[in-house]
């Protein structure tokens, strides 16, 4: 059971991080951007949010696949912390 809590947190830890690189980037470049701009800071989210998406797909199924055949809790905690992860992106930076 510990090294199931090892391998979940471990892979938390690095989704964690995508989601506040993108963050950042994100809130940089909205405030490089002029009020008028609307359309581009949009723009901006949703190429940030897909490319997130990409990135955590292509983390857990590395991360999936570098652990025992046959974990379907382990598997399915994984991407129940991808769609946390995203939805957390979301709440933290959709354009209002």
């Amino acid at each position: 059971m510990k090294s199931y809590q090892n391998q979940l947190d471990r892979f938390r830890d690095i989704a964690k991080k995508l989601v506040d690189d993108h963050s950042a980037e994100l809130f940089t470049g909205s405030r490089l951007a002029s009020p008028d701009r609307h359309q581009v800071v949009n723009d901006a989210f949703y190429n940030h949010l897909d490319s997130l998406g990409k990135q955590l797909d292509e983390t857990a199924q590395k991360f999936i696949g570098t652990n025992r055949p046959g974990n379907d809790d382990l598997k399915s905690e994984i991407w129940n912390t991808c769609r946390k992860y995203l939805d957390q992106f979301v709440k933290r930076n959709q354009p209002g």
